[in-house]
Order: C-alpha cells, then structure tokens, then sequence
C-alpha cells in the first residue's frame, strides 16, 4: 500500500510541474493563462504529492528524525521509551485520520467547494490527508511493537 502511495504521490509531483509549465507558457507566450491551475496545485496535487509519502518515509528510514538521546539510554529503556512514544503518535494520527474523515464526509454532503472559477470540492484534499493519517499511524503501529523486542534484549 506505501509503495502505491508513494507512487500517486510522485505522479501528483510530475502532474504539477507539468500544469505548471503548460500555465507558464500560455500566460507568458500565449497571453492566455490557466485560470484553474494554481487551485487545482495547491488543494489537491501539493498535499497528495507531500501526505502520501509519509508512511513511505518512515518505513524506509528517510524521514526527518532526531537520535541525539539513543545513545544514553540502555537498549531496555530505549525499546520501551520508543514503545511508548510510538502509541501516543498512533493515538495522535489516529485522531488526524478521524478527524479528517469526517471533514471529508461532511464537505461531501454539504457540497462544499473551493471559490473561484472552477469550484473544486473540498472533501478529496481531506480524504488525501485521511488516507495518508492512516496508513501513517498503521506504520507507526507496526514499528512501535517492533520496539517491544528491545526489552528483550533484541533487535528492533
């Protein structure tokens, strides 16, 4: 599942930079700007193409992340330390992905929509992001217990 993800989300990259390059052009040469573009880039391309990925990055250890403090903390404490942690980040994107579901749901049932020319609806940028909350905190789940084998003296 991250690895389709990650892949929408670089084709959500790829498809931005063209859109951008067609705008550029007709606004520049043609006189005769996209007036669609900047809307559709920044409520449904940029968030997919940056949420998408997360999970991804976390699996594959390319994500941002501060280990000055691991090497004080004896394997035990540091597995259940990281064990802890990990849920409180489940619970937290748990909620994120709760939260925006039902954002997603009731934009959808509202039939709210972005003003301007082209009136985009709203709920599929919220269901990017509860999408990319979930497989998130799945992930974080599944490294979380992964921890668990630190108390025990193994590898995590």
């Amino acid at each position: 599942m991250e690895n389709a993800l990650v892949a929408v989300a670089a084709l959500m990259i790829l498809v931005a930079m063209a859109v951008t390059c067609v705008d550029v052009f007709m606004r520049y040469v043609l006189s005769m700007p996209l007036s669609w573009s900047f809307d559709f880039i920044v409520l449904y391309l940029l968030p997919g193409s940056y949420f998408l990925a997360f999970s991804y990055a976390l699996r594959t250890g390319t994500h941002l992340k501060v280990d000055y403090f691991v090497s004080y903390i004896n394997r035990r404490l540091r597995g259940l330390v990281l064990f802890l942690v990990g849920l409180v980040a489940v619970v937290l994107f748990g909620y994120i992905a709760w939260f925006y579901l039902v954002e997603a749901y009731h934009a959808w049932l509202d039939g709210d929509v972005m003003g301007g020319v082209i009136p985009w609806p709203m709920w599929p940028g919220d269901m990017l992001v509860f999408v990319s909350s979930l497989i998130f905190a799945l992930r974080l789940l599944i490294i979380s217990f992964s921890h668990l084998s630190l108390l025990r003296g193994g590898e995590a």
